[in-house]
């Protein structure tokens, strides 16, 4: 019988030791039988993969106080089955199996193989139920983000063009089916920072959404093993422990190694594959991982070149734990304790000449590896006995009734946009919304502000959203009438263009004639009498807000210029392909007329980079009249005219450095959203930005693109750019990271509907 604060926990896994070893499934062993010592009553449900027995064959064994449940899914394993996410077969066996227990929780892992209907199976008899993404197979079809030629492909699966397995519509079909199946459940663990941010980026509910860090067993290997002395040799010893699995990037390595062969000084450990080979390489047969010590003390740098995006990587934090650098790629899970340049390198993920590079530093640089060597003590790792004690807390939070989240349903499901004008800030701040928050369930239509069908549709919505609609007698009857039926109206508008006193800070006004300027002027008065009629306001960037609120008091919001599907689709098509050949290229890629005072500000900077590097060429695109200085450049100049939005990725794409400047000391400038830097970051290439306040939320100076205060910054950066390829990938790869995991549509429409939701409340 058990006791008061025992639980019965069904701990399901798509693969189990001994059958399978990897870091995904030595984990939820450790956690079951952890637990299992703590006295709860523990049965593992979990998948056997090989030959020799037939499908849904099902047996049991014992495992160290746990009782290990059985069952052959080695038919489904392969990704491109349907039965690997929709199993009805292994779901009906799984049915039994809970019947037979009546478990107070289920703690699922990997479901791979066995499918989303176990996890229905599980909230169908409202039974807790808790999920660990020890990878991305809810949202990847391939598991691990990366294509069939082995290169990563878009971090937010809805804004890339990868055909995953079988192709982008069974890639939908799938995701829809197991999106389903996650929506019931009552928390989903992520084993690190960033593969939370990955997940959220890709739909999972924040909400829900908590890190729960592998805890490592505190034995005394472990505890000691950074102590162990290792005698340096003559030759600088690598080791790779990944084996044959493309996933982990032998591959990669292998051809980097051929890439070394002439340069001396080194030796490569290789377990597990014989597919890396050369003069320096030794070919050492797998090992068991309580062998991991005696292999790890005799290397000096650990290669870890997965191209796989890695959720957590135990080896990384194993290495670092005794004292060994550590050469990863940028794929996500290492980079949360390997720092570049302090402890480790990180180098591009499929990438191999990159990747040999970094070698090559190390053995020619021995004082750079003892550097290295003395910072990799510096990480933190959680114990396994701190990881079970917040998952007991989580339990017990569950089985006693209280939710991980408070859910509450949305009152918000229905939502008119109102349209003022057209062009690039409507895509940004109607269409994007409108499908983002479409992600989630909620209708939206979008319509001009003197549409005939505008009263009909705004009497049964649930909010209305006014876009940069300047006041008319219709407009602000429908705004009374919205108030009176308690619908909440909501203004939008992504420029400083609200404020009849700013007009000496509005750039088109000093280039428009005098009667132009005063009928742009009259819409700046009708856009503010709008904005003071709605109920809410929703801008771009904290300068509009305060500004905002500071004129009338109104509350108001923050929603960024983000990605959209479609632009982050054609943005990952351009990526595909390699940059144009030619001349290095810095753009300037201004769109309309009124940013001539912000091409002035920098033009002297560019030229005088552009003098000193002679094979450097200048693009300049849109309308704008630069000085007679840039003339003198003759064909080092590009003019490129106005380009659709359609055509920017690929335009963005043969640029190889970006820059977005603004004139300093301009209100209506620190009003302006970071867009330019996030169309740049798409593709891949770094950008030069202005230190407004929304480019300083962006841009973490140096790592994902660089800011510049004065001139000075501008040429420094502009040097460190065009001198250095490495520079340029390694900020660019970076940009693009952020800016998908930062604003995916995912991520915006949720951040719009609590804006919406907020809007309602206050009616």
């Amino acid at each position: 019988m058990l006791g008061s604060a025992a639980m019965r926990i069904v701990v399901v896994s798509a693969h189990y030791p001994p059958n399978f070893i990897s870091g995904g499934t030595l984990q939820p062993r450790r956690i079951a039988l952890e637990l299992a010592r703590r006295g709860h009553d523990i049965a593992v449900y979990a998948g056997w993969y090989g030959e020799g027995r037939a499908p849904l064959e099902s047996w049991t064994d014992e495992d160290q106080g746990t009782t290990v449940q059985w069952v052959v899914t080695t038919p489904w394993t392969d990704w491109s089955n349907d039965a690997n996410f929709d199993n009805p077969a292994v779901a009906s066996h799984f049915e039994t199996v809970l019947e037979d227990a009546r478990p107070d929780l289920v703690h699922f892992h990997s479901v791979q193989s066995l499918g989303g209907g176990v996890v229905d199976a599980a909230t169908a008899r409202r039974i807790p139920t808790v999920v660990t993404m020890h990878d991305f197979w809810w949202s990847c079809g391939r598991q691990f983000l990366v294509n069939r030629s082995f290169r990563p492909c878009s971090l937010v699966v809805d804004a890339g063009v990868c055909d995953c397995q079988s192709g982008r519509r069974w890639l939908l079909d799938r995701n829809q089916r197991l999106q389903r199946a996650l929506g019931r459940v009552d928390a989903v663990l992520a084993p690190s920072s960033i593969a939370a941010a990955v997940l959220a980026a890709n739909g999972v509910d924040p909400e829900r959404l908590h890190v729960d860090e592998n805890g490592i067993p505190a034995d005394d290997v472990l505890e000691h093993a950074s102590a162990r002395p290792r005698e340096r040799t003559s030759a600088l010893r690598f080791v790779y422990t990944g084996g044959a699995d493309p996933m982990k990037g032998a591959h990669v390595l292998a051809e980097a190694v051929t890439m070394l062969a002439a340069e001396p000084g080194w030796h490569l450990a290789v377990y597990g594959t014989e597919t890396v080979a050369g003069p320096h390489v030794e070919a050492r047969p797998a090992f068991a991982p309580e062998r991991l010590d005696d292999v790890l003390a005799e290397t000096d740098v650990l290669l870890v070149p997965s191209v796989m995006r890695e959720s957590y990587s135990l080896v990384t934090r194993e290495g670092l734990l005794r004292r060994i650098p550590v050469i990863c790629t940028d794929s996500l899970g290492p980079e949360e304790v390997v720092r570049h340049g302090v402890n480790g390198l990180v180098v591009p993920a499929a990438d191999a000449e990159a990747l040999a590079d970094a070698m090559r530093t190390l053995v020619r640089q021995p004082e750079t590896v003892d550097a290295l060597t003395r910072a990799s003590t510096d990480v933190s790792v959680r114990s396994l006995s701190d990881q079970v004690d917040g998952l007991e807390r989580r339990y017990r939070g569950l089985v006693s009734g209280r939710t991980d989240s408070g859910r509450a349903t949305p009152s918000v499901r229905r939502v008119l946009f109102v349209a003022g004008i057209d062009g690039a800030p409507l895509r940004y701040r109607v269409r994007l919304p409108a499908e983002a928050i479409g992600l989630l369930g909620v209708e939206s239509a979008a319509l001009h502000y003197r549409d005939p069908r505008l009263r009909g549709q705004a009497v049964g919505a649930d909010a209305v959203v006014l876009y940069r609609v300047p006041a008319t007698v219709q407009i602000l009857d429908l705004v009374a009438e919205l108030n009176d039926r308690n619908i909440p109206v909501v203004f939008d508008v992504d420029d400083l263009i609200f404020d009849p006193d700013l007009a000496a800070d509005i750039p088109a006004l000093r280039i428009l004639p005098p009667a132009e300027a005063e009928l742009w002027m009259e819409g700046v008065r009708r856009y503010r009498t709008t904005l003071e009629a709605c109920d809410l306001f929703v801008g771009s960037t904290p300068a509009l807000c305060e500004r905002v609120f500071e004129l009338t008091g109104l509350p108001a919001e923050q929603f960024d210029n983000g990605v959209g599907i479609a632009l982050g689709q054609l943005s990952d098509a351009a990526l595909a392909r390699r940059r144009g050949n030619g001349p290095l290229r810095i753009a300037y890629l201004s769109g309309t007329d009124t940013h001539e005072e912000d091409w002035a500000y920098v033009e002297p900077a560019v030229i005088d980079v552009l003098d000193r590097h002679p094979g450097t060429e200048l693009w300049l695109a849109g309308k704008l009249n630069p000085s007679p200085a840039v003339d003198q450049l003759g064909r080092r100049v590009r003019r490129i005219p106005f380009t659709p939005w359609t055509d920017l990725p690929s335009l963005l794409r043969d640029v190889d450095v970006n820059l977005a400047p603004l004139a300093p000391g301009s209100v209506f400038n620190e009003a302006k959203s970071a867009i330019k830097w996030l169309e740049a970051a798409l593709v891949e290439t770094p950008s030069i930005v202005s230190p407004t306040t929304p480019f300083r939320a962006a841009v973490d100076n140096g790592i994902n693109g660089f800011l510049a205060a004065d001139l000075d910054d501008w040429s420094a950066a502009l040097d460190a750019l065009v001198v250095d390829h490495g520079t340029r990938r390694r900020v660019g790869r970076r940009a693009r990271r952020d800016a998908l995991l930062r604003w995916s549509p995912h991520v915006q429409g949720r951040r719009y509907l609590a804006i919406l939701e907020r809007a309602a409340r206050l009616r």
